[in-house]
């Protein structure tokens, strides 16, 4: 009699245990949803261009926050589905000099592709920030700007020259050659599994998201440097120059 009513008990607590997660899981995911939203969400970041950004460069009326640089269908044959067009007629002129070992076969500098020319197509103040191959019409800006203001942090331009050679490929000849001229390099395996993201390319390319996270500014307030991958530029060097 007693192992019965035991066993009855045991049956009850589980039916309880299995009803309360059944009515606090949607609630926890809710939350949870709701905490990944904003905490390190491009929401608050600068490449938030919706009327509901946190900067001066921003539309007057659009709600979407991800139509700026994405789309959910396929408009560009670029991943991850990108919504920009991209220039392909513009002469960048971008960091070289002697030393510099990744030069394109004809022994001339790269020029950008991969993410670095998605950056580039809002960065280099040549395409609007409001045309997206989504919409037939510019997404309007406020203050009518179309393209990147040259006064704006964020403009790069098509001189390049005084910023990090990038959409270049390191190989280990390179990282080899490094340690003999003095510069060392870390190794490739540092480069590419750096634990804050710190890295090459899929091809082994340095691009401009190997050290910047577009969707993210946590470092923002203490490197000064928007959208830095660590706290500091030091540290984001140091990843792949030691010293």
């Amino acid at each position: 009699m007693e192992h019965h009513i035991n066993k009855q008990r045991d049956t009850y607590v589980s039916l309880f245990v299995k009803g309360a997660a059944v009515i606090l899981l949607p609630a926890m995911l809710l939350l949870l949803s709701c905490s990944l939203a904003y905490a390190g969400s491009v929401l608050n970041t600068l490449h938030n261009l919706s009327i509901s950004g946190p900067g001066q460069i921003k539309s007057t009326t659009e709600k979407q926050v991800c139509i700026f640089c994405h789309t959910p269908h396929d408009a560009e044959p670029h991943t991850p589905l990108w919504n920009k067009k991209l220039n392909t007629g513009t002469n960048y002129n971008i960091y070289w000099s002697n030393s510099l070992e990744s030069m394109s076969p004809g022994g001339k500098p790269v020029t950008p592709d991969g993410a670095s020319k998605l950056c580039l197509s809002c960065h280099d103040g040549t395409i609007a920030i409001g045309q997206v191959r989504s919409r037939r019409s510019p997404i309007p800006m406020q203050n009518n700007i179309t393209t990147m203001p040259s006064t704006s942090k964020g403009y790069l331009g098509t001189n390049l020259s005084g910023s990090h050679p990038i959409s270049f490929v390191v190989t280990q000849k390179i990282i080899t050659q490094s340690y003999v001229t003095g510069s060392n390099l870390a190794s490739m395996t540092e480069m590419k599994d750096d634990p804050d993201g710190v890295r090459l390319d899929r091809n082994n390319e340095v691009q401009c998201i190997s050290c910047h996270n577009p969707h993210q500014d946590d470092n923002f307030s203490a490197s000064g440097v928007h959208f830095l991958r660590k706290s500091n530029i030091t540290q984001v060097c140091i990843t792949c120059h030691k010293m």
